[in-house]
């Protein structure tokens, strides 16, 4: 089994039925955009608990990749 390259980015999570939207970044040692929402499902409780409650969400997209998890953190907040 190939190792996945290292390669943070950060994202967007959205409910547009509900205009709720999270954006996000993943950027530790397992960082990689194929891992958003097949192994990575954020590490927010209030997209969690959206889950559970209203469903996966209609919009999952990874807007920028980095080569370093501090740029990606950095983006993050802007």
């Amino acid at each position: 089994m190939n190792k996945k390259e290292f390669k943070p980015y950060t994202y967007l999570i959205g409910w547009t039925s509900l205009n709720k939207f999270y954006y996000g970044v993943q950027y530790g040692t397992k960082a990689n955009p194929d891992n958003l929402w097949n192994s990575y499902f954020t590490s927010s409780k209030y997209v969690k608990e959206y889950r559970e409650f209203y469903g996966e969400p209609d919009i999952i997209q990874v807007r920028k990749t980095f080569d370093s998890s501090e740029k990606a953190r950095r983006f993050e907040v802007k």
